[in-house]
């Protein structure tokens, strides 16, 4: 058989088995190649090292999703020889772009040390009380009083007639949580944010809150529920007004750009004297320290990622990813070595796996010969 045809034989089994999960037609012929392309990945990989790099990799990708994205680059009317071809080509060449969590289950793994591996965040924070009281929430703590109802997830405002109070979320950093305000407007708020809002609104009058920092995604009840009163939300000095939609808004503290995104509805950027109205699927980028704002498509499937658990790297530096993982597993990263830093990559992964997978496949991928975990501070090397 030539080389050419070993490829091609090659190309349909890779194919072949990311059918599987979309083209029950295909099952018969894709069980009989199983084999053989597992046997094929790893028969040359005498390290044991790296066989255990390779199967993390293979539990990581979704075949499902990985396939979808292989016909879109390829489209459906190509031949079926290139059908194949191409889409090796594509997994072989992109494969990580299509890593992500294994539904079937979650992957365990320990340091090298033996000590224990570093878990992801869970649902918690701590509530500020207008009168000073502090509510520690998630952790199955949970609180009623005030107009006020807390479970392990969520914090839930009723509309009453007390006295306008305003209160703090706080989100850790390797916490996540969820909040309903009095005016039906929900909000879940990212690890390292804060959020201050009233502990009720007055229909007809405008609703304001204020995101301190980080990072939260509304869903607001609309203006036509209370007298035609606008939601405002305030960061940094930006005011987003909203008749009632749903966006997001990034305002970490280690960020000198702050992004708003909108999903559904309009909503209108107030920003340094500038005024911007953005469409769903755009978001603008506040640069802080020169005082400019533009507009941008969105990347919605990326920007929202972190709703459905998901982070998504899409070409993104060593550095800028290890801003987000520090966020979600509360450790200290160091990068050791000016070239690495700068190093991109592609990938999606679930949020609901320990930190070691997702290092190991960096690692596995990047110029990156090693990593170090020594406590809470990983060090890439």
């Amino acid at each position: 058989m030539t080389t050419l045809n070993k490829l091609y034989k090659l190309s349909r089994q890779i194919a072949l088995s990311l059918i599987k999960e979309e083209d029950p037609k295909e099952l018969k012929e894709t069980d009989l190649f199983e084999q053989k392309y597992k046997d094929y990945i790893f028969e040359n990989i005498n390290s044991p090292e790296k066989r255990r790099q390779r199967q993390l990799l293979a539990q990581q990708v979704n075949k499902k999703r990985a396939w979808k994205n292989v016909q879109k680059a390829i489209g459906v009317a190509k031949p079926p020889i290139w059908k194949y071809v191409a889409a090796a080509v594509i997994v072989l060449g992109t494969l990580f772009y299509f890593a992500q969590y294994n539904s079937v289950g979650k992957i365990e793994t320990t340091v090298a040390s033996g000590k224990p591996a570093i878990a992801p965040g869970t649902d918690k924070a701590t509530l500020l009380l207008g009168n000073g009281q502090t509510i520690v929430l998630g952790n199955g703590n949970t609180y009623k009083g005030n107009g006020v109802a807390a479970n392990d997830k969520s914090v839930t405002y009723s509309d009453n007639n007390a006295s306008i109070e305003y209160n703090y979320l706080t989100i850790p950093r390797a916490g996540q949580f969820s909040l309903l305000l009095a005016d039906g407007t929900k909000v879940r708020l990212n690890s390292e944010t804060q959020l201050k809002f009233p502990n009720r609104f007055i229909d007809g009058k405008p609703r304001f809150v204020e995101l301190v920092y980080g990072e939260a995604f509304f869903e607001v009840s609309p203006s036509t529920a209370h007298k035609g009163a606008h939601f405002n939300v305030k960061t940094k000095g930006q005011n987003v007004e909203v008749l009632g939609t749903q966006f997001n808004i990034k305002a970490y503290k280690d960020e000198e750009n702050l992004i708003t995104t909108l999903k559904e509805g309009k909503v209108v950027i107030d920003y340094a004297a500038i005024k911007e109205q953005l469409s769903p699927g755009e978001q603008s980028v506040v640069n802080v320290m020169a005082s400019s704002l533009r507009i941008t498509p969105a990347n919605l499937d990326r920007e929202l990622a972190w709703l459905d658990g998901q982070f998504v790297f899409d070409n993104l530096t060593l550095k800028d990813i290890v801003k987000v993982l520090s966020r979600w597993y509360d450790v200290e990263f160091i990068i050791k070595g000016e070239t690495i830093k700068n190093e991109k990559f592609k990938g999606q992964f679930s949020k609901n796996q320990n930190l070691e997978v997702i290092l190991e496949l960096i690692k596995t991928t990047n110029q990156i010969k090693s990593y170090e975990i020594k406590e809470k501070t990983v060090i890439f090397k």
